[in-house]
């Protein structure tokens, strides 16, 4: 079971006081193994998070669930749709993409992991992992579930779209996104896709499947059948980029 943690330096203790933390889940056996960074919607760590934890533990990875409010009270008021998108548009992306370079680098230090790192996210933790690609350093590849593609605006705490930056990639890519998705246009997924032409990537769209749809614990908006598909396809590119003898840091 995933167990919280605090990241407070790149040794492998998981001690520290002003630092990032998360949920963990090792996988069976004492040998170093690849490791997973996981990144969530904007409620943050759930039952839901801890358990994709724990799936990916279940396949032979260290998985770390990222904590984006770590230092703070907890998840901001989340009641309604008003406020769901004020605390999106406030989470900073320059912040939170420090703590994920914090917890690579956290995880390749630790002797359970064996120097390889994936990221997978969800939500606004998909756009992390998008930005992730091309912003953070030793990431050995990156899948995004339904991650924001483009801001109305750009702002402090949202500088740089996510298109703006997949060009930049640094690492393989897998994306996920619902063709019935009311908040990411399909345009913008057409446009990453040809962005990304020619590079190490792979973007799928989901019939009727709208925003949210591998979350098994929303029936209204849970697609299963485009989340067992997405899910295998992550397993898939999760194994060859993590594990496979063809892997650039194997």
């Amino acid at each position: 079971m995933a167990e919280y943690v605090r990241l407070g330096d790149s040794s492998n203790s998981p001690g520290g006081g002003n630092s990032p933390g998360g949920v963990l889940a090792l996988p069976a056996g004492n040998g170093p193994a690849p490791a997973v960074l996981v990144t969530s919607a904007i409620a943050g760590l759930n039952d839901y998070v801890s358990g994709v934890v724990d799936q990916l533990a279940a396949e032979g990875y260290v998985a770390l669930g990222l904590d984006y409010y770590a230092r703070t009270a907890g998840p901001p008021d989340l009641g309604s749709p008003d406020k769901i998108m004020a605390a999106v548009a406030a989470l900073s992306d320059p912040d939170v993409l420090d703590d994920v370079a914090t917890s690579v680098a956290w995880l390749r230090a630790s002797s359970r992991c064996d120097g390889r790192v994936g990221m997978v996210g969800f939500c606004i933790g998909g756009t992390y992992a998008l930005l992730g690609a091309s912003g953070v350093d030793d990431l050995a590849c990156a899948v995004s579930f339904y991650g924001t593609l483009r801001y109305p605006s750009p702002s402090e705490s949202k500088p740089i779209d996510p298109l703006t930056t997949a060009a930049k990639a640094r690492c393989p890519l897998l994306g996920h996104y619902g063709d019935a998705d009311h908040l990411i246009p399909a345009a913008d997924v057409d446009e990453l896709r040809a962005i990304t032409r020619g590079m190490a990537a792979e973007i799928y769209s989901y019939p009727g499947a709208g925003h949210a749809f591998h979350e098994d614990f929303r029936p209204q908006v849970h697609r299963p059948v485009a989340a067992a598909d997405a899910w295998r396809r992550t397993l898939v590119f999760l194994r060859y980029h993590l594990t496979s003898r063809f892997s650039a840091s194997s």
